[in-house]
């Protein structure tokens, strides 16, 4: 009797190939996303498969490589559109899923796309209840202080240089001292233009030629008189 042979990688991937013409893209997909099988999901994505569908208990794909810790088959699923808050009918997300299965890359890869550490399923668990190793329970308090200390950097960010209501009233004072300042710049170009004007002027006259002043006309009739008298005589 001959040994049983374990099938390679090669072989699952033509079997589950060949159950992609029997059966329906999205059994196929949650086979393959329980599987593993990154290029499978990948294939069924791009040929499309419903990336959202559900199988009992609304498990859909990403659920099943979650549960599995298949992160590269979670990548492309969240890269067609599945949310990361997907739920199934017991409220299980994936990162309820990774952390009960203690799949740390999953898990630190999920936080960072945003799962929510504060969900909870329909027995009110969060995903925090569900850790069950210290090294996942250290690794939680990590990433929550990472991001918390990244939220604070964040915030101060933006109010880094706030304006206060003094300086308001500094800027107004300001803006008053430069409009008085224009003005007082403006009065004194008229007034120098003014005086100009008047030194012109000035100039002006000094340089006409002053005309010659008239002779006093002297009277000569009294000699006249006189020149008469002696021809008499």
């Amino acid at each position: 009797m001959k040994g049983h042979r374990q099938p390679d990688i090669v072989e699952i991937e033509v079997k589950l190939l060949n159950m992609a013409m029997e059966t329906d893209l999205e059994n196929k997909l949650h086979l393959a996303a329980w599987s593993g099988h990154a290029e499978i999901v990948s294939y069924l994505c791009n040929n499309k498969a419903d990336v959202g569908a559900s199988a009992m208990d609304d498990t859909g794909a990403i659920h099943f490589a979650s549960q599995k810790g298949h992160i590269e088959v979670v990548r492309i699923l969240l890269s067609f559109g599945v949310s990361i808050k997907s739920i199934n009918r017991k409220g299980m997300t994936p990162l309820h899923f990774a952390i009960q299965g203690s799949h740390i890359e999953l898990v630190k890869y999920l936080i960072r796309k945003g799962a929510n550490l504060s969900s909870k399923n329909k027995t009110g668990e969060t995903p925090l209840d569900l850790i069950k190793s210290e090294e996942m329970r250290s690794l939680i308090n990590e990433l929550e202080q990472s991001l918390k200390n990244k939220d604070q950097t964040t915030s101060s960010g933006t109010d880094e240089f706030p304006l206060k209501p003094s300086n308001a009233e500094d800027v107004k004072d300001v803006h008053a001292l430069s409009s008085c300042d224009q003005v007082d710049t403006d009065l004194d170009t008229d007034e120098k233009r003014e005086k100009r004007k008047g030194d012109d002027d000035d100039i002006t006259q000094d340089s006409l030629p002053v005309p010659d002043a008239k002779k006093s006309k002297v009277s000569l009739a009294h000699l006249l008189a006189e020149d008469d008298i002696e021809e008499e005589l």
